[in-house]
């Protein structure tokens, strides 16, 4: 390929990013400041209740409210102990929520025999569930449970009567109610229903469910699970984004109908897998998922359902059609672009970027090199690009001072913050579930 053609794809991919529908970035930087910040104030008081009057304040946060998560699917699961560190250095710097791999061919294998236990047998892409859940409580991560129940991806063993499987599936749900509902809050309750009907991939397995499968699993998951517990749909790319059709989508369909027939319904997972050619690419997804306004008309849709929304796999091609450098570009550039979009929507409360390294995906997903980190377990832009969002655009550091009523107010990111002061240094949270304001006593 000729670097001008090259060149010439390359705008042809990125035009609608760079000549949106009027309005669509305005709209995306005023919605970042009013749904991802808000304002906090603190009140200084001595030991006698008096007002402690022109104190500088340092703020700075630590962590972020929203979710910015990716699969932990190879949590030491490198044969190279130094590729296992990087890989944990390289996941808490931008990660503070975890995609745990609950799959039940993988934690059943055999009937009755769980690899949930830190020292189960190693396999690939699967590392036990146990050893990933203490890793994240030790590192402040959030775990999210991937999945209770997909039609694929489940053990050979499986009977082909639907009606022993549901008996199955409510002995599996009740299990990990069991051993996780504590630990784990956020749930893929079910997994991909349009993407396996009709059934699309039998090298993998595929169970038999009855028709409303869908809701009968809701069920059994409130049934055993703390009533804290988060519910989660989750499906495919196409489903969401290229079969829009307002309130005819299929996922706002679904979503409707469940919250009407009783079922306790959290959240819709929205994956964004772009793996494939640049050509298709150009030719076929501008429209669907590349145009800016229309990720928005999407997402604006299903916001009409005042579900949390969580954009939950994501992967972007490094197209190898183009000159490495150039491709590992773009690559950073969609991210970036996709990342505002999502992270300025009202309703969006997490985004997961599918896998971090270059050639661990599953199957022939690799070769597209969708990643962050390279094979050689470096930093792509892409990666750089994360970085720049989540700990520096993203990021509050500010200094304050109080007035004569001891207070002092500051507009920042929502999480937590640490607040140093007279020697003093305290913690608090900013979300737009509460007042904001908090009240600190100095000593002596």
């Amino acid at each position: 390929m000729e670097m001008e053609s090259a060149l010439e794809k390359a705008k042809k991919l990125m035009r609608k990013f760079e000549h949106p529908k009027a309005g669509t970035w305005e709209r995306v930087e005023l919605d970042i400041k009013r749904n991802r910040m808000g304002w906090c104030t603190v009140f200084l008081k001595n030991s006698s209740g008096a007002p402690v009057e022109h104190c500088e304040i340092k703020v700075r946060q630590k962590t972020h409210d929203f979710k910015f998560g990716c699969n932990a699917f190879k949590l030491g699961n490198f044969a190279e102990q130094e590729k296992n560190d990087a890989y944990e250095e390289y996941f808490k710097r931008v990660f503070n929520e975890a995609v745990v791999p609950f799959l039940w061919d993988s934690t059943e294998p055999e009937q009755g025999k769980f690899r949930f236990a830190a020292d189960s047998v190693p396999m690939d892409r699967r590392p036990p569930v146990d050893l990933v859940i203490d890793w994240c409580e030790q590192n402040r991560i959030t775990p999210k449970g991937h999945w209770m129940f997909c039609d694929n991806f489940v053990p050979r063993w499986l009977p082909r009567d639907s009606r022993e499987v549901m008996i199955l599936v409510e002995k599996r749900i009740s299990e990990l109610a069991e051993r996780y509902g504590s630990r784990v809050r956020k749930w893929d309750v079910v997994n991909e229903s349009f993407t396996y009907h009709p059934r699309k991939s039998p090298v993998i397995g595929d169970a038999s469910v009855p028709d409303d499968y869908v809701r009968e699993i809701f069920k059994m998951a409130e049934k055993y699970f703390p009533v804290s517990s988060e519910f989660i749909y989750n499906d495919g790319t196409d489903i969401t984004f290229r079969s829009f059709a307002h309130d005819s989508s299929p996922m706002f369909l679904l979503a409707d109908r469940l919250l009407k027939r009783g079922v306790k319904l959290d959240g819709l997972g929205l994956q964004f897998h772009l793996y494939g050619a640049l050509e298709d690419a150009i030719r076929m997804e501008v429209k669907s998922f590349f145009d800016p306004a229309h990720i928005l008309q999407v997402l604006d849709q299903l916001g009409k359902l005042h579900l949390p929304l969580h954009i939950s796999e994501i992967s972007l091609t490094t197209y190898p059609e183009l000159p490495r450098d150039l491709a590992e570009e773009i690559q950073a550039q969609l991210l970036r672009n996709f990342y505002r979009l999502w992270f300025s929507q009202k309703n969006c409360e997490s985004i997961v970027y599918w896998n971090l390294c270059d050639k661990t995906a599953f199957g022939g997903e690799s070769r597209y090199d969708a990643c962050l980190i390279d094979a050689d377990f470096q930093e792509k832009p892409s990666y750089r690009t994360l970085d720049q969002l989540v700990n520096r655009e993203w990021h509050t550091e500010t200094a304050i001072v109080t007035d004569e009523n001891g207070e002092a107010s500051w507009n920042g990111f929502y999480g937590e913050y640490e607040l140093e002061f007279s020697g003093e240094i305290q913690t608090l949270g900013l979300t737009p579930r509460s007042d904001n304001e908090y009240t600190f006593i100095l000593p002596g």
